[in-house]
């Protein structure tokens, strides 16, 4: 899937939210995932064995870009793409390398950062792991060298004292959008990210991404929103070079399909508008979430 690159429009500061002020020192909303040691579906995909936090929408660019103005004053890893300012993005940079600050677009705060890679969502897990802030980036829930990235057993991490956040694995993933404990007898699995054996009212085909949860009658019944449409969303699955994809996004040719648990696919890392990730956290200790 491929877009043009839009002609980058460099905003005015006073025409920008600064994300500074939004959100703040808080960190992503969460839900909580139970139902420890659940049985897989028939795929073979939703089994988890320890209870963990997943984001409640996807990671958004007010919160993508507090960790820009934490961590890219000087952008040596190209976790700033250009894009990000034009139709399709959410975030404008002024300054200079070695000042860079970057400010939320007017009505981009609550929508869903694109033009991002893998290893970028790495570092933010790494960065929110580390205690935000100037914190290190290439350690902590990844190992980061020159963009290769060592994904870490989730289990173990879920087995620590600590909290360590990390990129939603396929599991983690799955079971969030299609498990469901009070389904049938004993818990079981819908085929849509929304508690329904149809597709959902959702963000997809539409030609722009939305305010997370601005679909309120299709959350999952862990009371996720957006696993169905918005972006899609990479998953720490790794096959060689390419990692996992799920959801289905607002991309024009996308159909809603692509929302059901039986369709996955990966991709190379390339920045995409429509690519986009959802955080976890597991481990012990506490993990203070807004709203």
């Amino acid at each position: 899937m491929k877009l043009n690159q839009p002609s980058i429009n460099l905003l005015p500061i006073a025409a920008c939210l600064l994300c500074v002020n939004v959100f703040a020192g808080d960190l992503p909303a969460l839900v909580p995932v139970g139902n420890p040691g659940n049985i897989s579906d028939v795929s073979g995909y939703g089994a988890v064995a320890y209870e963990y936090k997943i984001g409640k929408f996807e990671v958004n660019c007010a919160e993508y870009c507090e960790f820009l103005n934490a961590v890219a004053k000087t952008d040596s890893h190209s976790l700033y793409d250009g894009r990000m300012d034009g139709e399709y993005g959410g975030i404008s940079r002024s300054g200079s390398d070695g000042t860079y600050s970057y400010s939320v677009k007017d009505g981009w705060a609550k929508k869903p950062i694109g033009y991002i890679t893998p290893q970028s969502a790495a570092r933010f897990a790494n960065w929110l792991t580390n205690g935000k802030g100037s914190a290190d980036t290439e350690n902590g829930s990844y190992k980061i060298s020159s963009d290769s990235v060592t994904v870490p057993n989730h289990a173990t991490l879920a087995a620590g004292k600590t909290v360590s956040w990390v990129i939603a694995s396929e599991n983690e993933w799955y079971k969030a959008a299609y498990y469901d404990a009070k389904k049938g007898t004993s818990g079981g699995y819908w085929s849509y990210p929304a508690k329904s054996e149809d597709a959902p009212e959702a963000n997809i085909n539409t030609g722009g991404p939305s305010d997370g949860g601005n679909f309120k009658n299709s959350a999952s019944a862990y009371g996720t929103f957006d696993q169905g449409g918005n972006a899609w969303e990479f998953n720490d699955t790794k096959s060689g070079d390419k990692w996992g994809l799920r959801g289905g996004s607002w991309y024009q040719n996308d159909n809603p399909g692509y929302m059901q648990a039986g369709t996955r696919y990966d991709d190379y890392c390339g920045k995409w508008p429509h690519y986009g990730f959802r955080i976890v956290a597991i481990g012990g200790g506490s993990t203070a979430s807004k709203n």
